[in-house]
């Protein structure tokens, strides 16, 4: 494990997957980011890539072969080399091994940079094709946002409010695949966005098209607990289905799983990244976090 602290924050990341643990006031020792009880989930904020979801039938058609992907891709296990650059700023670096080639194979350079400003934890990820060929990929945040002063008994958990332009969300159907439609935003009377059993009825509410541009996770009280943001192109929200959940997770992804019965090639799935040989791509997303 690494740590990184500034005079508000300390945040604990792991070489395996790059994945942050950990995001803590110095001062008051309070915890913004999900524990990991597997009770409910095992993780806390992990990078998917080279796909963000699931795949139909499982299957990625690359350049006439068919090779098989796991939901999420295949870093999250992974090991990542640190490079410390100062007590509040590391940078995890990922090269694609012979392992990776065998579920994907193109070759890459992945790095997790992940620096501290003020409150805010900023995390740049940057996607390097150092081969010969075209390097076709997606990639996604995954947070999760603990909800202070969870008890199962209340009907909601807390709420989202959304920025941008929220107008619809779709649905993951059969396989965790895109179903067709569009359906209504579950907002209140406010615009807010409740955490209940019944807003994640079906999974995760999935915003395409840029609709939002960030969110900030508020309590029961409707304080706020944090604020994501990311120029990412499609928004997740999630957390597990059927039953009330003490976080949330935010997650700004640049694609989206496959649409029901897609069988194109991997140039032609929705939201993909496309590098020329040489080429390097950035991304990323903020958490930033109120005074406690």
């Amino acid at each position: 494990m690494l740590t990184i602290h500034n005079d508000a924050l300390s945040v604990t990341i792991s070489p395996v997957g790059a994945e942050v643990q950990s995001i803590t006031d110095c001062k008051t020792g309070r915890e913004y980011l999900w524990n990991g009880d597997p009770k409910w989930w095992h993780g806390h904020s992990p990078i998917l890539f080279p796909i963000v979801g699931a795949l139909w039938d499982g299957t990625c058609r690359i350049g006439g072969a068919e090779v098989r992907i796991p939901k999420h891709g295949i870093l999250r296990q992974a090991m990542w080399r640190p490079e410390p650059m100062g007590p509040d700023h590391v940078r995890f670096v990922h090269i694609s091994t012979v392992a990776d080639f065998a579920a994907f194979p193109f070759a890459f350079v992945i790095t997790a940079d992940y620096r501290l400003e003020g409150r805010s934890l900023i995390t740049t990820i940057e996607v390097e094709n150092p081969g010969g060929a075209d390097l076709w990929f997606q990639l996604g945040g995954h947070p999760a946002i603990a909800l202070p002063g969870w008890d199962e008994a209340h009907d909601v958990d807390g709420y989202l409010r959304l920025e941008g332009k929220p107008e619809y969300v779709v649905r993951a159907g059969e396989q965790g695949c895109i179903e067709p439609g569009r359906h209504a935003v579950p907002h209140t009377a406010d615009g807010l966005v409740p955490l209940t059993v019944e807003t994640f009825a079906h999974e995760a509410l999935i915003f395409p098209d840029r609709q939002v541009t960030g969110a900030t996770v508020l309590d029961r009280e409707q304080r706020p607990v944090a604020r994501v943001t990311s120029d990412s192109s499609v928004w997740l929200f999630w957390s597990p289905q059927g039953v009330h959940s003490p976080f949330v997770c935010c997650e700004p992804w640049y694609g989206l799983c496959d649409n029901q019965g897609f069988n194109g090639p991997v140039s032609e799935r929705t939201g993909i990244n496309h590098l020329a040989p040489h080429a390097t791509w950035q991304g990323g997303y903020t958490i930033e976090l109120p005074e406690a």
